[in-house]
């Protein structure tokens, strides 16, 4: 700003020099001339090397989360004769959903831990809260968690998931849903709930690869995107491990549509829900966590 300052004086004094002729020298303009000149030109170098600077930074995030994406092999299981979804027989409702909740909390952790190992990447790490009824609780990212939260604090390490949202989203009487209210699919299901919980433990996958040091260009669309396409992929080793229930991806899916809204112009615009729909399923059909590269922010 100071170069720019004084380059702007020179060119100044050179037209007051040129005004008052012959009081200043025709030497002593064309010098005056050529300093101007020499000056702005190395301020526009300055300025072009910045931006060929920041350039190469954004490039070598990219390759840098490209490759990680593809060098990330699935450790892919397999059914066994003794393999069961979760068992909730005896439990009471709230019982049953913290389980449930638990349950597949664990399957997605074992998941990316068998995914990451397979490439010699540290195993995940991240802390769940299930939020109690009525209880709001502090967390490390400004946020408050009560009835309504379900999401991944990256300054705690922590999933939080309200029981009250879970037990809704289950029984499918939640209308909070921007997609759901604009008329695409409902929020309902446990495998509804399972993919939420997905979607968020991806969250703390992608933080944990370094993803977030990225600068989004659109906002946080692209994260989350890629965060419903992570979540597909923990789909698809459920279904290979012969776990999925009739009825299981079509609750994933409808609570992917339930979840996608069309305010374009927020920063916090996760997706339409056709957008996070196909996200979704792009991870549950390929089981290769390379494709969900196709959402890195560069």
């Amino acid at each position: 700003m100071n170069t720019r300052r004084r380059v702007a004086g020179l060119l100044l004094l050179l037209l007051l020099c040129l005004a008052t002729a012959p009081a200043c020298g025709s030497e002593d303009a064309e010098r005056l001339r050529d300093d101007a000149r020499e000056r702005a030109e190395r301020v526009r170098d300055r300025v072009e090397r910045a931006r060929d600077r920041l350039e190469a930074t954004r490039e070598r995030l990219a390759a840098r989360v490209r490759n990680v994406l593809e060098d990330i092999r699935q450790a892919v299981p397999e059914a066994g004769r003794d393999t069961r979804p979760p068992g909730t027989r005896g439990r009471t409702q709230t019982n049953r959903i913290d389980a449930y909740l638990t349950e597949t909390l664990r399957s997605v952790d074992a998941y990316w831990t068998r995914t990451l190992a397979a490439s010699d990447l540290r195993e995940p790490r991240v802390a769940y809260v299930w939020v109690p009824p009525g209880d709001t609780l502090r967390t490390g990212c400004d946020v408050v968690a009560d009835d309504n939260a379900a999401f991944f604090c990256p300054a705690d390490d922590t999933i939080y998931v309200a029981q009250r949202l879970a037990s809704e989203l289950w029984r499918g009487v939640n209308d909070d849903f921007p997609g759901q209210r604009a008329g695409y699919g409902r929020a309902v299901g446990d495998f509804g709930l399972a993919y939420v919980l997905a979607h968020e433990y991806a969250h703390n996958v992608q933080h944990e690869l370094g993803f977030y040091s990225l600068s989004p260009r659109g906002g946080l669309k692209a994260f989350e995107l890629q965060a419903d396409c992570m979540a597909g992929l923990w789909g698809n080793s459920v279904y290979r491990e012969g776990r999925l229930k009739p009825g299981d991806v079509e609750e994933a899916i409808s609570t992917a549509l339930a979840a996608g809204d069309f305010d374009y112009r927020n920063a916090m615009h996760h997706g339409t829900p056709d957008e996070r729909r196909r996200a979704w399923l792009l991870g549950y059909r390929s089981g290769e966590p390379a494709r969900c590269q196709a959402y890195v922010p560069v």
